[in-house]
C-alpha cells in the first residue's frame, strides 16, 4: 500500500513539474492563446491556440551560438543597435519568460499576444562575448494544418524572405513579418524537408568587409520581433 500511495505520489509531483515549465499569456480579447513552454530536456518551445483552435504545434525556440575558434573568424567587441516598430499598432499583453541553460547562457523570451497575432523575440546573456557569436536558426513555425505559398505547399518551397503569407486548408492564413532593424540582415525562413509544415527561421550573424563576426559587448543579444499575425 505504502509503494502504491508512494508511485502516485511521484506520478503527481512528475504532471506538476512538467506544469511548471509552461507559461501562457492571452490577448485582450482572450481569443489569442500564446504558450511558452520548456520540455523534460530544458529545450524551450512556444504553440498558439486561436479561438480555441491550434495554429501552430509545439514549435522549438532557441538561439544557437558558436565558438570563434569553430569558425575561424575574429569576433569584435562591437554593440548591435536596434530601431524597431511595432508594426501592429493594437494593444496586446505581454509577458517575459526567463530561462537559464546550463553551459550556455540565460535566454529570455519576449512573447506578445494581440487581438489577432502574436509576436516573439528572444535575449541571450553569455559569459564570454569574445567567443561567442550568436545567430536564429534553432527557432521553428510548425503550421498545424497543411500551409502553402501561392498555391505551393511548404515541404516544396525554398528559402522564403519575409514579409510572407502562409494560407492554411481552413482558409485562415497566417502572416508572417519581422520589426524592422538596422545593421543586420532581413530575416528569412527555410522550410524543413523532413517535418511537414515547419519552417526554420533564419537570422544570420552581421559580417563587416573584414569578414569578422560582430559580437555584443556586455554579453547580451536580442534579435527583433517575428509577427505571425492571423487573417480570415
Amino acid at each position: 500500500m505504502k509503494k502504491t500511495i508512494l508511485f502516485i505520489a511521484t506520478i503527481l509531483l512528475s504532471q506538476l513539474a512538467l506544469a511548471q515549465t509552461s507559461k501562457t499569456i492571452a490577448s485582450p480579447n482572450e481569443k489569442v492563446k500564446f504558450t511558452v513552454f520548456t520540455n523534460p530536456w530544458g529545450i524551450p518551445g512556444y504553440y498558439v491556440i486561436a479561438e480555441g483552435d491550434t495554429l501552430i504545434s509545439d514549435s522549438q525556440l532557441g538561439l544557437r551560438y558558436s565558438g570563434s575558434e569553430s569558425t575561424g573568424h575574429r569576433i569584435d567587441k562591437v554593440n548591435y543597435h536596434w530601431m524597431q516598430t511595432d508594426t501592429l499598432k493594437n494593444s496586446y499583453n505581454e509577458m517575459v519568460v526567463t530561462i537559464t541553460q546550463p553551459y550556455k547562457g540565460t535566454l529570455k523570451i519576449y512573447a506578445r499576444a494581440y487581438d489577432n497575432a502574436i509576436a516573439i523575440k528572444q535575449g541571450y546573456v553569455v559569459d564570454d562575448a569574445e567567443k561567442v557569436f550568436l545567430q536564429d536558426d534553432n527557432t521553428c513555425i510548425t503550421f498545424v494544418e497543411e500551409a502553402k505559398v501561392n498555391e505551393t505547399p511548404v515541404d516544396s518551397l525554398s528559402e522564403i524572405s519575409l514579409p510572407v503569407d502562409f494560407k492554411l486548408r481552413s482558409g485562415k492564413v497566417l502572416s508572417v513579418s519581422s520589426g524592422k532593424q538596422e545593421g543586420y540582415p532581413q530575416i528569412s525562413l527555410n522550410p524543413v524537408k523532413t517535418i511537414s509544415n515547419m519552417v526554420k527561421v533564419n537570422l544570420k550573424p552581421m559580417y563587416d568587409g573584414n569578414d569578422n563576426i560582430k559580437s555584443v559587448q556586455p554579453a547580451s543579444f536580442e534579435s527583433p520581433y517575428i509577427y505571425i499575425k492571423i487573417k480570415e
